[in-house]
């Protein structure tokens, strides 16, 4: 039976693309993805290929329904790992597809990576995204319960409307200390992956590039 198979492709870098990743791509007669994810797979001559957008993300989802309906695999690909701020949910969500009808093949997460190159062990931090646009209240109050509870904070901010910036003007805003250390990773894995260390003070004032992880620590 054919499959929507959610493939992870890491944080960018084709170094960071597994074997598991390709052999699924190499097996895909629909193979969709944005450009900079089509761009990492080279040898897809046997498949057809669907530029994602967000504004046509519905309609190649009910493609790819149709497209599995028909027999045929179909690979979606998302970037870092689908089960964290990536398509899985939105797959999900959708209401096309029935989990038994997808396989997921997870990926390296920017998260790992900033844990990684920040030397962070993580299992006991608190994993926010707000990439899905949630700033909802409720979503910030977990958010300033966590550093409150002083956890150390890994988190995927919005590209508008709660940026670095804002996140750190709301924190500063419930009480939180001027001087808790602040790391900022972006592009990572990438030429230009550049790593910068500073204060909720400091971040309040700043901008950011949008492929960024921010890490609260305390």
């Amino acid at each position: 039976m054919a499959k929507l198979n959610i493939v992870g492709i890491g944080p960018g870098s084709a170094d960071y693309v597994t074997p598991a990743a390709k052999n699924a791509v190499q097996n895909a007669q629909l193979l969709i993805g944005a450009p900079r994810s089509l761009s990492l797979f080279t040898q897809t001559e046997g498949s057809e290929q669907a530029v994602l957008t967000a504004k046509n993300l519905p309609d190649l989802l009910k493609k790819a329904a149709e497209t599995i309906k028909a027999g045929k695999e179909v690979v979606l690909l998302s970037t870092g790992d689908p089960g964290f701020s990536g398509l899985l949910h939105t797959a999900l969500e959708s209401g096309l597809f029935d989990p038994h009808d997808i396989t997921v093949v997870p990926g390296v997460s920017s998260l790992q990576v900033c844990a990684a190159r920040l030397c962070i062990s993580w299992d006991n931090a608190r994993l926010f995204t707000f990439h899905e646009g949630d700033v909802s209240d409720d979503a910030k109050s977990k958010l300033v319960s966590a550093y409150q509870c002083a956890r150390t904070i890994l988190l995927l901010p919005a590209q508008k409307g709660f940026t670095p910036k804002d996140i750190a003007t709301l924190l500063l805003d419930a009480g939180a200390n001027k001087q808790s250390p602040v790391f900022i990773c972006e592009n990572l894995t990438l030429n230009n992956e550049k790593i910068t260390q500073t204060t909720l003070e400091k971040t309040a004032d700043q901008k950011f590039g949008p492929l960024c992880v921010m890490v609260i620590k305390q």
